[in-house]
């Protein structure tokens, strides 16, 4: 069981590893690397509509009616209680604990979006609506991948949110959100703004979650899987990860902690409207099989490499190894549509099916390459 399921049952870390190391590649600076810092990171722990839709956002231009926002979006929020398994210990069975995180309503069917690291190892979970009412909820799919999950109840629900379009964020932005802090506190309405875009962070487990949005709305332990609001009431994140500070050594190489606040992390809802869709039809996820980092306009500037996807590693077996990537290749188009803050590779694949082949730009040795890729499923 991963730290990150145990929402409501003691302190988790996080790490967020924001580093890229590049190798030696052709046409780049030689020696050159990007390093940054470790910080530790928590987990923040309807038969009309069949799929999450996104509504187009309009433009506020008055005083933002945030208690109004949070009475009809609160309807829709759900508390997640993870009965968890048994697991087998160094010294026997150990028995499983009880876990909270947060979720949201996304149609009619009963169909409720939140983070794969709440439900993961559940032998029952239980939905609490926000008047206290309780239904049984059923995982449908999971993607570990991204974080992301959809379980379904059979109850009647309160409440449905929309998803709105988080490619159109600019920090500053004003934000609510709703989730159960600590999972006690259920429900509990924090607001504040997109504080950046297209952050980067690392779970424990290794899997990477890029294009994150930043938010200083207080997220707690018991948050992960709740809704990041915009100020029409649209879904345009899931709440999936804080952090509390940093470790690092002062110039004298003594250990030294920083401490921070307001450092919150969130799936934005361009990823999370094209998994959920198809989770909610038990449909597996596009793979390509790379570990990658995102290269910034930055890093661009800096390194004299092109924007895009640097290629870490590659899965073996996977299609991108099958069809002929290499380790250091940089993913610049997908289909010629350019791979950059704003439209990540994970993103994109995100879009496509099994089955879809795509084709690859390539950085290579200073060289353009294009490559064929047919896109298998996640397990």
């Amino acid at each position: 069981m991963t730290n990150r399921a145990r929402l409501g049952a003691g302190s988790v870390l996080l790490v967020a590893l924001l580093a890229l190391i590049f190798g030696a590649v052709a046409g780049a600076v030689a020696g050159s690397r990007a390093t940054g810092k470790t910080v530790e990171i928590k987990p923040a722990q309807s038969a009309a509509t069949t799929s999450p839709t996104a509504q187009p956002a309009s433009v506020s231009t008055g005083p933002i009616d945030w208690s109004g926002i949070a009475k009809q979006a609160d309807k829709a929020v759900v508390t997640i209680i993870n009965q968890q398994k048994a697991q087998q210990g160094l010294f026997g069975t150990v028995p499983g604990g009880t876990a909270e995180g947060s979720g949201f309503i996304v149609n009619t069917n009963g169909d409720i979006v939140t983070n794969n690291h709440v439900v993961d190892q559940a032998q029952s979970l239980t939905a609490v609506f926000y008047n206290g009412q309780k239904a049984s909820a059923q995982i449908i799919h999971t993607d570990p991948l991204t974080d992301l999950a959809v379980v379904r109840v059979g109850a009647k629900v309160p409440g449905v949110l929309h998803f709105g379009n988080s490619n159109a964020l600019q920090p500053g932005q004003p934000l609510m959100a709703i989730g159960s802090a600590l999972g006690q506190y259920r429900n509990t309405v924090t607001a504040g703004v997109v504080s950046a875009l297209g952050r980067t962070i690392q779970e424990p487990n290794g899997v990477t979650l890029h294009s994150m949005i930043q938010t200083d709305a207080a997220i707690n332990q018991g948050n992960s899987g709740g809704p990041l609001l915009n100020t029409q009431g649209q879904v345009i994140g899931v709440n999936t990860a804080i952090t509390r500070g940093s470790s690092s050594t002062d110039i004298f190489g003594n250990p030294s902690s920083a401490v921070a606040e307001g450092l919150g992390f969130a799936i934005p809802s361009s990823t999370v409207a094209n998994v959920a869709n198809r989770l909610m039809q038990n449909k597996a996820p596009a793979f390509l099989g790379v570990v990658f980092h995102p290269i910034t306009q930055q890093d661009s500037t800096y390194y004299n490499l092109p924007v895009g996807a640097y290629i870490n590693k590659l899965s073996p077996g996977s299609p991108a190894a099958k069809a002929g990537l290499h380790q250091r290749d940089i993913i610049t188009k997908v289909d010629n549509r350019s791979i950059d803050d704003t439209y990540p590779l994970d993103q994109v694949i995100a879009e496509h099916s099994p089955g879809d082949v795509v084709k690859l730009t390539l950085w290579r040795n200073s060289k353009t390459v294009v490559i064929s890729v047919k896109l298998g499923a996640k397990g």
